[in-house]
């Protein structure tokens, strides 16, 4: 019975909860690593259409990923669920999982050829663990960029799930030198917390003191895409700074004990650093009245908004509101799972140093829905609506921000050619109708 090895990571001080967890979490099977290095490959990423990212609301497999960078080397953890996996029968008759991780690294999404590639088979892997942890181990320098494709494959399932990550090497402390773990449920794989808890806090060099700046800011939603509103600067100076006290086992803990944003950092005069955020329980979920009334900011007017969002009685504000647009409690339902579901899928992958929903590619998904096309680059995303190349094609283009507090902040290159779209979209939501762009 095999295990996935873990002795690549030299790091004395996080080996106990990463071991722990990938023997727990990852059940014995029989395990076939097909090494493919300097593959060429002839298309780069940036000329494909990665829509299929936002298309699927609700996919049967989701994978999240964790990447911790060492000197030379970066570990790409992967944890998925193994509820909707498909199931084969061993010949001990019991059901077991076959799995592949096939992945591509590139220097950049412009790259021409891959500098590496793999394919990683599981086999007959147990079903007893709930959730399953494994690891892309790859060759990495600092100050580099990288890029890596990794697709996720159930092979007794048409089920599959793609991801591109990057590996930021540019800055020796960041979000992925430094690992947040919960002492119940392990490493932390999101940039956010889902509740107030005590973190163990692992950095690459154990003797380094750590600091943390608190910040408690609540930012306005988006603005219009036609807006040509600037958003106010950002005050970098910290609510708290405090000081990491350490545990008995050696690390470091966090205390999340009220909302905003923590950033870890070495030095107290740098911008730079490691950051999570808590925005208040049940996040990425839409669950509390004002996770229900809030982002209807987008589709509302600013009386109607100002009225439905005050008061004593906002849940039945919101929901008279829904019913009075779909004319009847069917119709007001479906519209609300289509609104609230981008909400929530905002959340969980635009989520940058504000909540996901009220990010300016959390508005437009909102809005407008999944793009039909989508291209990237190492700069930026472009998402098309409708036939590209048609004159009515609708275009948006996000920019990369360099953000000390995320890699995940883009902006819109806003134009006042958008008020049209824009208040179409927005028509068809107050029409009770969920738009398709053609």
């Amino acid at each position: 019975m095999d295990v996935i090895s873990l002795q690549t990571i030299r790091m004395k001080s996080i080996q106990p909860y990463i071991l722990r967890s990938a023997s727990l979490l990852l059940g014995a099977g029989m395990c076939l690593l097909l090494s493919i290095s300097g593959c060429k490959v002839n298309q780069s990423v940036s000329g494909r259409n990665v829509s299929f990212l936002y298309r699927d609301l609700s996919p049967e497999l989701i994978v999240e990923h964790k990447v911790i960078n060492f000197e030379k080397r970066s570990i790409v953890y992967l944890r998925f669920p193994t509820e909707k996996m498909g199931r084969s029968i061993h010949e001990d008759g019991s059901k077991r999982l076959n799995y592949n991780i096939r992945y591509r690294l590139f220097s950049s999404y412009s790259a021409p050829t891959a500098l590496d590639s793999g394919n990683i088979v599981r086999k007959n892997v147990s079903m007893i663990p709930t959730t399953i942890v494994d690891t892309i181990p790859l060759d990495s320098l600092e100050n580099r960029y990288y890029l890596l494709e990794c697709t996720v494959r159930d092979l007794n399932s048409p089920k599959a799930y793609t991801m591109f990550i990057d590996l930021l090497r540019g800055q020796r402390l960041n979000e992925q030198t430094v690992i947040f773990s919960s002492y119940d449920e392990g490493m932390i794989y999101h940039s956010y917390v889902e509740r107030t808890d005590s973190l163990m806090v692992t950095y690459l060099d154990p003797d380094v003191a750590l600091y943390v700046k608190y910040y408690d800011r609540n930012f306005p939603v988006a603005s219009p895409p036609f807006s040509t509103i600037s958003a106010k600067p950002f005050d970098f100076k910290p609510d708290r700074m405090i000081t990491l006290r350490n545990a008995s086992s050696g690390h470091r803990v966090l205390d999340v004990v009220r909302e905003g944003f923590y950033q870890v950092t070495d030095d107290s005069t740098k911008r730079t650093g490691a950051s999570l955020f808590y925005f208040g329980p049940h996040y990425p979920e839409a669950k509390t009245v004002l996770d229900l009334a809030l982002p209807l900011r987008y589709i509302t007017t600013n009386e109607e908004f100002e009225r439905l969002s005050q008061g004593d009685h906002i849940k039945r504000n919101v929901d008279q509101h829904w019913l009075n647009l779909g004319g009847s409690p069917e119709r007001a339902r479906e519209l609300i799972g289509s609104f609230y579901g981008r909400v929530q899928y905002a959340n969980r992958y635009f989520t940058s140093y504000l909540e996901g929903w009220k990010s300016d590619r959390g508005m437009c998904y909102i809005v407008y829905g999944p793009p039909d096309i989508v291209y990237r680059s190492t700069a930026s995303e472009t998402w098309l609506y409708g036939e590209e190349g048609r004159y009515n094609a609708l275009s948006l283009t996000f920019t990369k921000v360099v953000n000390p507090f995320t890699s995940n902040d883009y902006r819109l290159i806003r134009s006042s050619s958008l008020k049209t779209s824009w208040y179409r979209a927005v028509e068809f939501w107050r029409q009770g109708r969920v738009l398709k762009y053609q």
